[in-house]
């Protein structure tokens, strides 16, 4: 039987799908190895036509190189996990005004468009209630910021600024002012930040408000150093922050102020610092009982070690932070630890643990930012 060129084309490439030698069309010596690394287990050793006498494909990919792969392409998700860290961060913080309490009989139901806000804020403005003017765009701030609008967030905090400063809430002014720097500085405007936080201190301490004026301090120092002004920001929270909740006995504020130097240093690649005022935070916390931010701790500790490359104790440390993560449901941390914890154990050829932990890792992401991508600034 005689092939003509369009079968043997159909057949030749039916073997090559299946992984079998295919004969092609030149000559080969007879003394040259067919198949050097072993993968050929069928072919015609009698063909003696035109061409070579087998086709050698690639060897498979061994399990490390695909986990190489794996692992080398998800380097560049690191920074969106970061940015969701801060983004987190940002909404647990945000502030309630006390005008949001009174405009609850206007809400009902909530309106379902910018127009209808903008309809119902204006109303109120006609007739002269700021009040419910400006609680009615907080609200609607808190709600454009859940739902990752920054621009929008802005926009409606800058209005419900403008309408409160026509009132006698003092403050209700000093709340949105920093609802204003935090969500600057989120969005990298480090002037706008530092403005609004300064004024929110100012009033924190024509109030005397000591824990205020603390947490204010916390936050005016994080902005220093994202400025890079990294000797006025540990100032700030050694010689100014501290001595206050030492005075008010504020010891959850005290873990969070130790957590934010740890920061700074981190900022500035200086871990062994860091990690001395994380342990302060930690020995503080268990002390205190206070529990919410253990998980976030241990993190911190471990992402020093393992920027030192102290690999098995950052082990240990990441999988203490994890326990602690679940307990307190928080999927988005629990995804930044495993993230660094398969890193970890790539560098340390374990293999296996390398696999179960990517597998973890790219359910969380899928379950995280298969929704976050779609509606969050990352």
């Amino acid at each position: 039987m005689t092939l003509d060129k369009k079968s043997l084309f159909y057949i030749t490439s039916g073997l090559f799908a299946f992984g079998l030698s295919v004969p092609h069309i030149q000559a080969q010596e007879a003394d040259v190895a067919l198949d050097p690394a072993g993968y050929v287990n069928k072919y015609d050793t009698d063909f003696d036509g035109v061409g070579p006498r087998v086709y050698v494909l690639p060897a498979p990919r061994t399990r490390e190189e695909l986990l190489t792969d794996s692992y080398n392409e998800k380097t560049a998700f690191q920074d969106s996990i970061d940015r969701a860290l801060d983004f987190q961060e940002l909404i647990v913080d945000f502030k309630t005004t006390r005008a949001e309490m009174n405009v609850q009989h206007l809400l009902s139901p909530i309106p379902s468009t910018a127009l209808a806000w903008n309809e119902l804020v204006e109303r109120e403005v006609e007739r002269g209630n700021y009040n419910a003017a400006y609680g009615l765009l907080h609200t609607y701030a808190s709600l454009s910021l859940k739902e990752g609008t920054i621009a929008q967030t802005l926009g409606l905090l800058q209005s419900a600024l403008q309408h409160a400063q026509k009132t006698s809430n003092t403050s209700d002014v000093a709340v949105i002012q920093y609802n204003l720097a935090n969500t600057y500085l989120y969005d990298r405007n480090i002037q706008q930040a530092g403005y609004f936080q300064e004024a929110y201190y100012k009033t924190a301490v024509q109030q005397k408000s000591i824990v205020d004026q603390a947490n204010s301090l916390l936050k005016i120092a994080l902005i220093q150093a994202h400025d890079k002004d990294y000797r006025s920001a540990e100032n700030n929270i050694i010689r100014k922050a501290i001595p206050l909740l030492n005075r008010a006995k504020a010891y959850e504020q005290k873990i969070i102020a130790w957590q934010t130097l740890a920061r700074i240093y981190q900022l500035q690649n200086k871990h062994t610092e860091a990690q001395w005022f994380l342990i302060q935070a930690r020995d503080l916390a268990n002390s205190k009982n206070f529990n919410g931010e253990l998980a976030e701790i241990e993190y911190m500790l471990a992402s020093s070690k393992f920027v030192q490359k102290n690999y098995n104790v950052a082990k240990k440390e990441f999988l203490q932070a994890d326990e602690l993560a679940k307990s307190a449901d928080n999927k988005l941390l629990q995804l930044a630890i495993a993230d660094k914890l398969g890193q970890i154990y790539m560098t340390q050829r374990d293999f296996n643990n390398a696999e179960v932990i990517l597998h973890n890792y790219q359910d969380l992401r899928t379950e995280l930012f298969g929704y976050y991508l779609s509606n969050y600034p990352f």
